[in-house]
């Protein structure tokens, strides 16, 4: 399936040019990208357009994006065509004819863990945990672990039985399940209960069962039997109020059709052997907040462990993700991720106006510690026009001081005055510059940002006097790609 480029000629290959002296290479780009800026200031359209092109004009390099606005779907669609990928677009809505059953996709992809029940739950766990801000073990975390150990306790008795593994089947598992202890035992129960005709199933089947399966069943049926119905009706409804808030969506059409007919018509390993590039064409803005966000992110959590987890041997091409307004897009697994990703030859893209909307997503009230070790994460950072106090002292923080002699000017009673200079602690650039910056109009389309890559000294800041060069660097980029 498609061609496989070789490791150490996608390191090296060249995707931006900074200054006539200073090249961002693939190799930069599977360090993680944060591009900020105030509305309007054109960080998506001059250098977030700029590094889309980029990724389209490498060859073979796949990606996967993500669409918070109704225009990105668009955007995308001409950008391929500019640069010769439209026949590698799949576009991924309730009309393409696609559709994604990722149960499906986890219980029958190949390679070591398929089908694995831990996987799949810490899938689901993520998913319940979007869009809540906790720390620790608040009460939130609690209905969590709950609702994890009553989907365990599910998914066992569907993959015993052998019945399809589905959001719609868990569904109809958990509403089945006896409310009240001893009704298990009840005939009407026995009879009409969907759970009890998966436990009766396998037990026909205890024949084909090893003993480690028995022992599965056996946590299994005391749960259901006794576990459950021993709970409290108000803990357990919040159990399950907590499930339903992100199944019940994949119970009806268009969802349950795309999300849970047992098959895809395209796999994240599109993007790595064959170069394909999936847009997640469900643009929270039409599709309501909550469920264009929870589409998205369950198709960026199966993609990322999927690239995670495939072989460079058998392909190394190189893949992208791509995230306008990532607060939207946030989960409690992107940090992890983009600490591994690098070896796995994922370039990741993030773009928002200002971190405090990522710090409100993590749960800080002021970018903190979370927010700190994921941006710390992405080396190389663009910054545009901006408006946040908060963001353009991060921007000043993390390019750093040095000491410099400032004049001063004293001046007394008797008309006496003296001058002199001190040596003060200031910043490379001040948080003032930042909100300085050229914003695109009507009759320029040009955005300077002021560009900064870790760990790095751009060549093109290098003087006589200054040896060692700038970390930063001043970049106008243009929306005429």
């Amino acid at each position: 399936m498609g061609q496989t480029i070789p490791t150490n000629d996608q390191l090296n290959t060249p995707l931006q040019v900074f200054s006539q002296s200073d090249i961002w290479t693939l190799g930069d780009a599977f360090e993680g990208t944060l591009i900020t800026g105030s509305p309007g200031s054109g960080k998506s359209s001059c250098s977030g357009k700029a590094l889309a092109y980029s990724f389209l004009r490498t060859p073979m390099m796949g990606g996967l994006i993500l669409t918070a606005k109704a225009e990105e779907t668009r955007n995308w669609i001409e950008y391929a065509k500019a640069c010769g990928r439209t026949k590698d677009l799949i576009i991924f809505n309730a009309e393409s004819g696609h559709v994604f059953d990722l149960l499906w996709y986890d219980w029958n992809r190949p390679g070591r863990g398929a089908g694995d029940l831990e996987s799949i739950i810490d899938l689901f766990s993520t998913l319940l945990a979007i869009g809540k801000t906790h720390s620790g073990m608040s009460s939130d975390r609690f209905w969590e672990l709950a609702a994890e150990q009553l989907i365990r306790n599910v998914l066992v008795l569907l993959s015993l039985s052998g019945e399809p593994v589905s959001i719609a089947n868990m569904h109809r598992v958990i509403q089945s399940l006896p409310s009240r202890p001893g009704e298990f035992e009840e005939e009407g129960w026995q009879e009409e209960s969907y759970c009890a005709k998966l436990i009766n199933s396998i037990r026909e089947r205890k024949d084909t069962l090893t003993e480690s399966q028995w022992g599965d069943l056996d946590n299994a049926t005391q749960y259901a039997f006794k576990r459950w119905p021993s709970f409290d009706e108000r803990p357990r409804s919040s159990i399950e109020m907590t499930w339903a808030g992100m199944a019940d969506k994949f119970l009806f059409n268009p969802l349950n059709r795309l999300f849970c007919g047992g098959k895809c018509t395209f796999l994240p390993e599109l993007t790595t052997h064959a170069g394909k590039i999936v847009i997640v064409d469900f643009p929270m803005l039409e599709y309501g907040h909550e469920t264009g966000r929870l589409i998205n992110c369950l198709i960026k959590l199966v993609f990322q462990r999927a690239w995670l987890r495939r072989d460079l041997s058998q392909s190394s091409n190189p893949v992208f993700l791509w995230q306008d307004e990532f607060q939207y897009f946030v989960t409690k697994r992107d940090n992890a991720f983009q600490q591994t990703c690098r070896s796995a030859r994922v370039a990741v893209v993030c773009l928002t106006q200002n971190i405090l909307n990522l710090s409100e997503e993590l749960g800080e009230q002021q970018p903190g510690s979370k927010t700190k070790a994921f941006l710390g994460n992405l080396m190389l950072k663009i910054f545009h026009q901006q408006n946040d106090p908060d963001t353009n002292q991060y921007a000043a923080e993390l390019i750093g001081k040095r000491y410099r002699y400032l004049d001063s000017y004293n001046a007394d009673a008797t008309g006496g005055a003296s001058f002199g200079a001190a040596q003060q602690l200031v910043y490379n650039v001040e948080p003032i510059a930042f909100s300085q910056l050229t914003k695109p109009d009507s009759v320029s389309p040009i955005s300077t940002a002021i560009v900064y890559q870790g760990g790095k000294a751009f060549n093109a800041t290098v003087t006589n006097e200054n040896h060692q060069g700038r970390n930063h660097l001043t970049v106008a980029f243009t929306r005429s790609v």
